[in-house]
C-alpha cells in the first residue's frame, strides 16, 4: 500500500476527507509511538497506520444495510397498499381512489424532493463526521483504536509519581472496554473467511483468553501499579501490531495467554442476552409501528409484540450460538417476563 500517510507526508492536493480521517488516526498513533518508546517496548506503527488507512468505500457500506431495511419495507407498503385501504389506517381516503405510494409516503401534493434533500445532507454530514472520527476503515482494524488508549494511558500512569488512583481507574476501565471490541472482530473475522464453525469456534475462544490476558493484567493495578500498566502497554501493543498484521488467531503469543478463559458465565449470559433484547426491540418496534400505521389495532399488536419479541430473540441467539445456547438463555429471558412480584 505504499508509505503510511501522515501529517508531515500528506500532499496538500489530498482530498480533505482523508486529511480529516489521517488527523485523527495521527491523533492516536502518535501517543501510542511516543508512549511505546517510553515504556521501552516494540510498537510497529508503520503498519499500525497502514491498517487505519481511510477506506473510500466503507461509509457506503455502512448504509448499505440501511438501505435494504427501507427498501423492505417500501415493498411491504406497495404489496399490501391495495388491501388496507379502510378507515383507522394511514391509507385512509375520503374518495374511492386509494393513495399512491408516493403520497402515501410524503403526503398529497408533496414534492418528494423536498422532503429527501434533507435527508440526503444528513448522510453527507454524518460522512464528513465518521471521516473526522476516523472510522472508515475495515472493521476487523476497529479494536486498534482502544488498544492504542490502553497504551497511551499505561505510560501516562507511570510517567506519574507513584500512579494516581485516578489514572489507575481510568487505565483499569479502558482495559475492560477491550473485551467487547476483541470479540467482535473475531466474529467479523468468522464471518468475512468464511464463516464456519470452526473457525468462528476458535477465534471466539482466542479473543475470550485474550480478553482474560488483559484484565488479569489490570487487576494487578490495585497492587502494583507501575509494573502492571508496564505490562498492560505491552498486551496492547502486541494485540495492536498482531490486529494490523492481520493475525486474528495469534493476537497474543502462546507464552502470554492463560490456559482458560475466565468469563464470568453471568456476564457473559448478560452480554448475548442484551445484544438480542436489543435488536429484537427494535425489529419489532419497527414492524408493530408500520402495522399501526396500516391499521392494525392496538389490542391485537401488544401480545403479538411480546411473543414477536420472545421469538425473534430466540431466533437471533440460534443463529449466534446455537440452538442448545438459545434455548437456555431464552428460559432466562422468559423466567424474567413470568416473574411476578414477592409475596
Amino acid at each position: 500500500m505504499g508509505e503510511p500517510v501522515s501529517e508531515t507526508n500528506m500532499p496538500a492536493w489530498r482530498h480533505p476527507l482523508f486529511r480529516l480521517h489521517h488527523r485523527w488516526v495521527e491523533r492516536h498513533v502518535a501517543p501510542a509511538e511516543k508512549a511505546a518508546a517510553e515504556l521501552g517496548i516494540d510498537f510497529n506503527a508503520s503498519a499500525i497506520r497502514e491498517a487505519l488507512g481511510y477506506q473510500r468505500w466503507t461509509y457506503l457500506r455502512r448504509l448499505r444495510g440501511l438501505a435494504i431495511f427501507f427498501a423492505a419495507l417500501a415493498l411491504f407498503a406497495v404489496v399490501t397498499r391495495p388491501a388496507t385501504c379502510r378507515p383507522g389506517g394511514l391509507l385512509t381516503t375520503d374518495g374511492a381512489r386509494c393513495p399512491t405510494y408516493t403520497e402515501y409516503v410524503f403526503g398529497p401534493n408533496a414534492d418528494p424532493w423536498v422532503s429527501i434533500t434533507p435527508t440526503l445532507c444528513l448522510i453527507v454530514l454524518f460522512w464528513i463526521v465518521s471521516a473526522w472520527r476516523g472510522e472508515n476503515i475495515p472493521r476487523l482494524y476497529k479494536p486498534l483504536y482502544p488498544l492504542l488508549a490502553v497504551l497511551t494511558a499505561s505510560a501516562d500512569l507511570i510517567a506519574v509519581d507513584g500512579g494516581r488512583y485516578t489514572k489507575a481507574t481510568r487505565l483499569s476501565a479502558k482495559a475492560a472496554e477491550l473485551g467487547l471490541p476483541l470479540r467482535t472482530v473475531a466474529r467479523n473475522a468468522a464471518s468475512d473467511f468464511g464463516n464456519r464453525g470452526g473457525l468462528r469456534k476458535e477465534l471466539l475462544r482466542h479473543a475470550e483468553l485474550v480478553e482474560t490476558a488483559v484484565m488479569q493484567a489490570a487487576d494487578g493495578l490495585i497492587q502494583d501499579r507501575a509494573a502492571s500498566a508496564r505490562k498492560l502497554g505491552t498486551l496492547a501493543s502486541l494485540i495492536a501490531g498482531s490486529i494490523a498484521a492481520d493475525q486474528f488467531t495469534q493476537m497474543l503469543p502462546p507464552t502470554e495467554l492463560p490456559e482458560e478463559a475466565a468469563i464470568e458465565p453471568d456476564r457473559l449470559d448478560g452480554r448475548r442476552l442484551a445484544k438480542a433484547c436489543l435488536w429484537s426491540a427494535i425489529t419489532v418496534t419497527a414492524f408493530a409501528l408500520l402495522l399501526a400505521g396500516l391499521g392494525a389495532p392496538a389490542e391485537l399488536l401488544v401480545p403479538l409484540a411480546v411473543v414477536a419479541f420472545v421469538v425473534t430473540a430466540y431466533v437471533l441467539l440460534g443463529l449466534w450460538y446455537g440452538l442448545g445456547e438459545a434455548t437456555r438463555l431464552t428460559r432466562s429471558l422468559m423466567s424474567f417476563f413470568s416473574a411476578g412480584p414477592p409475596l
